[in-house]
C-alpha cells in the first residue's frame, strides 16, 4: 500500500485512523466509517486493523 501524505488526503480523512483514505479533490460531507483518532497527532504511529482489508 502507498502511503499518502497529509496534505494530499480529503479533509475528513486526515482526522480518521481508517486506511480507506480518498483524495483530496474529492468532497465529503460524511463517512459511514468515520473513526476519529482518539488523541491528537498527525503521524500515527501504529497499523489499524481493517475489518474489510483484503
Amino acid at each position: 500500500m502507498v502511503e499518502k501524505k497529509q496534505s494530499e488526503l480529503n479533509k475528513l480523512c486526515r482526522r480518521c485512523i481508517r486506511q480507506c483514505k480518498q483524495p483530496d479533490t474529492i468532497v465529503m460531507l460524511e463517512c459511514p466509517r468515520f473513526q476519529p483518532r482518539p488523541f491528537k497527532s498527525e503521524v500515527l504511529k501504529f497499523e489499524q486493523l481493517d475489518l474489510f482489508d483484503k
